[in-house]
């Protein structure tokens, strides 16, 4: 049931904000998401009955009400989804299937640095032998919303929980924004903690930005290569 329900979001977001993305709308609806269930516990995986990680429920759960007004949004547009096939080395073929025109792309000059680089709101590292660092950009819009109207709903900080094993750090710390429909970037490193034992197979943990009325949440979620853990 997860699918009609959030379909049914995304084009109630639609007719309230018909110039947005479909990775505005997307964004609106993970970042707004929620992980508690209604006994104020995190919400279980059924297949076990512990606590769900980002590769169970995603995001969260949904919330209509908070996604009409997410505050920010990472947006994205089709150059940028093509890039990421490009860098993740779909063929041209392959790309192809997904252009509007079935045209070819050339991905000697669409393609970003890594997977990575692709502007959605959340965070997944794979670090290895020879990656102990990794570092992603992100850009926010300001689309507004209740509050507005004076400058506290501008300037967002950033709130991290570090997955364990991991050193997450945010440059810059505060982005301010002075209009509506502003985008604003920042850097994100996680630089895995060797020799610890929570650099183990997988680790989890988000990232929000808040200006005391909306809170602009990304789900982090790290893995460790067995060969980088066993060199540990």
């Amino acid at each position: 049931m997860a699918c009609p329900h959030v379909s049914g979001i995304a084009a109630l977001l639609r007719e309230a904000y018909p110039d947005w993305s479909p990775a505005a709308i997307k964004s609106a609806i993970m970042t707004t998401a929620y992980n508690l269930d209604n006994s104020g516990e995190i919400i279980k995986d059924l297949a076990t009955g512990e606590e769900s990680t980002p590769f169970v429920r995603g995001a969260g759960h949904v919330d209509p009400n908070k996604a009409l007004d997410p505050g920010l949004v990472y947006d994205a547009g089709v150059d940028d989804y093509l890039a990421f096939l490009c860098s993740i080395n779909y063929s041209a073929s392959q790309i192809s299937i997904f252009t509007r025109d079935g045209s070819s792309v050339n991905c000697s000059s669409k393609t970003f640095a890594n997977p990575g680089e692709l502007n959605y709101p959340s965070f997944s590292v794979v670090f290895s032998n020879s990656s102990n660092v990794v570092t992603h950009k992100r850009t926010l819009k300001n689309v507004g919303g209740s509050g507005c109207g004076d400058s506290v709903c501008k300037e967002y900080d950033v709130e991290i929980s570090s997955p364990p094993g991991v050193n997450v750090t945010v440059t810059p710390s505060k982005l301010v924004f002075d209009s509506i429909n502003q985008s604003l970037s920042y850097e994100i490193t996680f630089a895995s903690i060797t020799g610890t034992v929570a650099a183990t197979s997988q680790q989890f943990g988000w990232l929000s930005w808040s200006d005391g009325v909306h809170e602009v949440k990304s789900p982090i979620a790290i893995t460790w290569r067995q060969s980088h853990v066993s060199s540990m």
